[in-house]
């Protein structure tokens, strides 16, 4: 017989692992929690697990709809009329959608009449514009002149004191006038329909429906050489003597007033 049979080692403590310990906690305390937290998902409306079938050609059943949850009312998540928050929302899209909707047709109900105040009469040819209009033509031919004497480099005083034969320097200088003056009326009524001194009193060139045609501009450029071909000055005077405007009734680009 061998001595080593009955022999046995054992640890000194329990706590060397070769001894397992039994759970403090029976099977019955389990259930009761199993059974806790899913009473508590329950009431909480947490119903995340539905029941599996068994058979796989079953078709899933539908899920329940969550009640609506209660809000203050007058708050932005306010429950709509068909039981849910986007109902709120939909409504306040729809009278946004409104409101804007009434603006643009106010606004373009005051376009419209604004337009329609707007009447135009026939005038003739007012001093004061043509005063501004001139001072205007005169700065711009003192600029050319400036710019045209610094390019050549050209003694002007010398010149006009001491013209030739034909007197070439005068008829330049008139012409470089006259050209800056016929520039100046013909872009100016053109694309705006009047220059700066005939707006400032509320006069143009033809209506503003014409403005865009192009038989409008061919009008305005037969007046324009019409006007400074005779010397700015004739069909001003004979507008004045007639009380009508002259050069409107021969080239057809008649001058109005705002009435």
């Amino acid at each position: 017989m061998d001595p080593f049979e009955e022999f046995e080692f054992k640890p000194l403590t329990d706590g060397l692992g070769f001894h397992k310990k039994k759970s403090s906690t029976p099977a019955k305390d389990e259930k009761s929690a199993d059974s806790f937290s899913s009473t508590l998902i329950k009431n909480q409306g947490l119903e995340l697990i539905e029941e599996t079938s068994t058979d796989p050609l079953r078709p899933p059943l539908p899920r329940k709809k969550s009640s609506p949850i209660p809000q203050a009312p007058g708050s932005l998540t306010e429950v709509g009329g068909d039981g849910t928050a986007t109902g709120a929302v939909d409504e306040i899209l729809k009278t946004l959608q409104k409101n804007r909707h009434l603006d643009f047709e106010s606004s373009k109900q005051k376009i419209s009449q604004t337009t329609a105040k707007e009447e135009y009469k026939k005038t003739v040819w007012s001093f004061s514009a043509a005063l501004l209009d001139g001072m205007l033509v005169i700065a711009s031919s003192l600029l050319c002149m400036i710019l045209l004497l610094v390019i050549t480099k050209v003694d002007l005083i010398g010149n006009l004191t001491n013209p030739d034969a034909q007197g070439m320097i005068y008829l330049s200088t008139l012409a470089m006038f006259g050209g800056v003056a016929f520039i100046y009326l013909v872009l100016n009524r053109i694309y705006l329909g009047c220059t700066p001194g005939e707006w400032a009193f509320d006069q143009r060139i033809g209506k503003p429906e014409e403005l865009n045609k192009a038989m409008f501009s061919l009008k305005v450029v037969a007046r324009s050489f019409l006007v400074v071909a005779t010397g700015l000055i004739i069909f001003p005077l004979l507008s004045l003597l007639f009380n009508k405007d002259m050069a409107g009734s021969i080239t057809g680009a008649q001058l109005y007033k705002k009435a």
